[in-house]
């Protein structure tokens, strides 16, 4: 069996935003789920095409139907269009013909993409239309314009100039009906436009759901199978590892750490990879749209970036200290509970009060530094927003003045804008997220990384039916480098032989007990199984076959019959009714209301300590194992419960290899073997009689107890 001392970090953990090695770790639990995260990824990118095509149908819906901005030229033949077309090949034109006569018509700003000397030649040959609306071309229309110059431009339009239309309106000519009338072509667009948008919502909608769906579907069952391994590995480490760490910080290991990986799949991870979709997306778009009105708004950029590093940089090294502060709480707290009898009986309420005070108050510091941060950063970025919306309004209200931009592309500027500033401030909660993510993982794969028992598992040498015999060899034990409370140990038990270990607290007689059972790594010697080497069966099969009933019985939270079987289903009821009568628990068990099904509280608090301790009896007989071992269990009970004992030690005994721990030497007069320890040595070997005879240490124990 692989066997070593086994430390844990203090918490200390220097967590990057990004390791690649943590993360390849990470995907393997999600691995099994990759068809979720797929789907969520696919709708990941239509929500962010979606969030980047509103601002952009809004900028059309304007321009082409809300706002007069469409100008227009004729031609007297189709190659004189067509050369015209080619040449300003970089302004979207609209082309139409009518009756050998053909237009185009395009964005009043785009006219400054025409050469001046051409464009005042249009004009002068009244071939260039300013501001002109697009009217469908029906009796209805043409009688309510009659007293307007129209341009018929196709079968089905016809153009007049946008300010007879306004004048006609002012003047009262037209009423609103008339005007909504004649503007039906636009207003069907628009509805064309709001069902569109309309459309993306409602899709939008559905994306949402299924990508927060999918990607929590895959985040919890990782989740769930990552809290198995973190929960399976910690099962198997050996007891030196628990006694160098608190059980809280364990705790926190399997529940917070775990839960803020969660949290980054959940929430963090993938949203981080929408918001940088949308704002390399929007730069894109704002490019796209007019480059130089865009390269003005991000003259703030690098302020932005800078700003983040710093942010980055500061919040990444308080955060470390909150996620200490966290687990030292969480283990304090853990501590504190579970001996708040000791800290009631004592009086040191208010001591621990000043501990945890003081340790809180550590985690209240660094968490305002923390807030201090973000009270700092999300302010800035706020009014970096403001700063670039100045810059908007400055170089794009006198670019609209100038006819070198339209008001529809204004408007999406504003809004791009303002969407380009929710992810940078969203950034710094998902930084956080991920940060605790990174520093949870790294801490759970610090965990994973601990080498834990090994159970041979791999040998196929499980399922071994042990005779019983023990042989300690010259054997050397030492929890601490060379602090040794063992030392050259060395001793042979037969198969069905009675054996009592004796001696002065600390001598060592529990550490021999917790080397049978393969709990400590012995440094020195050797310790045989029938004639084999401990280090060649599985654990599995060595504490299969060694029952103990400790001092301090343990029973977890469930019924009795739970306790005694401990989820062994192959054990009947039948079985369980025997082995509790057969150490005089039965009878204790009936009186209850539920009997066998009755609830145990945490630990068994609700049960005397003989009881808890014949149930312990009956849990050990239930396995029928080859070993029996007493661990000093009559110790802390009354007479009548120790005359039980007495009387169902007699019977588990039989046939049995035992060793009895006990400092009464009453209930082991009648045991085959004593031997006596002192200082993690063997002084003394012998039956009851004949140690008594020495006159050794035996011999002043025993007066001890009886004089």
């Amino acid at each position: 069996m692989r066997r070593g001392v086994v430390g844990f970090s203090e918490d200390d953990i220097q967590a990057k935003i990004y390791d690649s090695d943590l993360f390849k770790r990470l995907a393997r639990y999600l691995k099994p789920y990759l068809f979720h995260v797929v789907i969520s990824f696919i709708m990941l990118i239509f929500i962010t095409g979606s969030e980047l095509a509103r601002p952009a149908l809004t900028k059309f819906a304007v321009d082409e139907f809300i706002t007069a901005n469409t100008d227009m030229i004729s031609f007297p033949n189709k190659t004189a269009k067509a050369r015209f077309v080619q040449k300003y090949d970089k302004i979207k034109f609209h082309e139409y013909e009518d009756q050998n006569k053909f237009y185009i018509t395009f964005s009043n700003n785009k006219t400054n993409f025409i050469a001046e000397a051409e464009l005042n030649e249009l004009k002068k040959k009244k071939r260039y239309f300013n501001k002109i609306v697009l009217i469908e071309n029906n009796s209805e229309n043409a009688k309510l314009l009659k007293t307007v110059d129209q341009q018929k431009i196709s079968p089905e339009l016809f153009a007049i100039p946008a300010v007879k239309l306004f004048q006609m309106k002012e003047e009262g000519i037209l009423t609103k009906e008339q005007l909504r009338s004649l503007q039906s072509r636009n207003i069907h667009k628009l509805r064309f436009y709001g069902v569109i948008l309309f459309g993306i919502i409602i899709l939008q909608f559905f994306a949402y759901y299924l990508q927060i769906y999918m990607i929590n579907f895959a985040s919890q069952h990782a989740m769930f199978d990552l809290r198995k391994s973190v929960f399976a590995h910690v099962s198997k480490m050996p007891l030196s590892f628990f006694d160098k760490n608190p059980i809280g910080r364990l705790v926190t290991r399997v529940t917070n750490d775990v839960r803020t990986l969660d949290e980054m799949f959940s929430n963090g991870l993938i949203q981080l990879l929408q918001e940088f979709f949308v704002l390399t997306g929007i730069i894109v778009m704002m490019l796209i749209f007019n480059w130089k009105l865009a390269l003005m708004t991000f003259t703030i950029l690098p302020v932005v970036i800078f700003l983040f590093l710093v942010f980055m940089r500061k919040s990444r090294k308080i955060y470390r200290e909150v996620r200490k502060r966290v687990a030292q709480i969480n283990a304090t707290l853990a501590e504190d509970i579970a001996g708040v009898k000791i800290i009631q009986l004592f009086n040191q309420f208010k001591r621990k009060c000043q501990d945890f005070y003081q340790i809180n108050l550590e985690y209240y510091q660094t968490s305002i530094s923390m807030m201090k941060i973000f009270a700092f950063f999300r302010p800035l970025i706020n009014s970096m927003r403001r700063v670039a919306l100045a810059v908007i309004l400055w170089y794009g209200g006198s670019r609209i003045l100038d006819n070198m931009i339209s008001l529809g592309l204004f408007i999406a500027f504003v809004s791009y804008l303002d969407r380009f500033f929710e992810p940078i401030n969203r950034l710094s909660e998902k930084f956080n997220i991920m940060q605790a993510a990174m520093a949870g993982t790294e801490r759970i794969f610090d965990l994973m990384d601990k080498n834990p028992e090994n159970y041979q598992v791999e040998n196929n040498r499980c399922q071994v039916e042990l005779q019983g015999k023990i042989e300690f060899k010259n054997v050397w034990l030492a929890y601490n480098d060379d602090d040794f409370v063992l030392r050259d140990i060395s001793f042979q038990i037969e198969k069905g032989e009675k054996v009592a270990l004796v001696g002065h607290t600390g001598s060592g007689k529990t550490s021999i007990i917790s080397l049978l059972a393969g709990l400590y790594p012995h440094q020195k010697g050797e310790i045989l199984l029938d004639g084999k080497s401990l280090k060649e069966y599985c654990l599995e099969d060595i504490r299969n076959n060694i029952g103990i009933v400790q001092q301090d019985v343990f029973l977890f939270s469930g019924t009795i019959k739970d306790n005694i079987i401990l989820n062994n289903q192959k054990i009947s009821d039948a079985e369980i009714q025997r082995v509790s009568e057969y150490v005089n628990v039965a009878k204790f068990i009936e009186s209850l209301p539920q009997k066998y099904e009755e609830p145990v509280m945490e630990r068994g608090s609700t049960f005397s300590v003989g009881q808890r301790q014949l149930i312990a009896f009956a849990r050990v007989l239930a396995y029928d194992p080859a070993i029996f071992v007493l661990d000093e269990a009559t110790s802390n009970i009354d007479t009548e419960t120790e005359l039980l004992i007495q009387d169902a030690l007699q019977k588990v005994m039989a046939n049995r290899t035992s060793i009895i721990i006990a400092h009464r030497l009453s209930t082991i007069q009648h045991v085959d073997r004593i031997i006596v320890l002192h200082k993690g040595r063997i002084v003394e070997e012998g039956n009851h009689q004949e140690l008594l005879k020495k006159g050794g240490l035996y011999y002043h124990l025993y007066k001890l107890q009886y004089e």
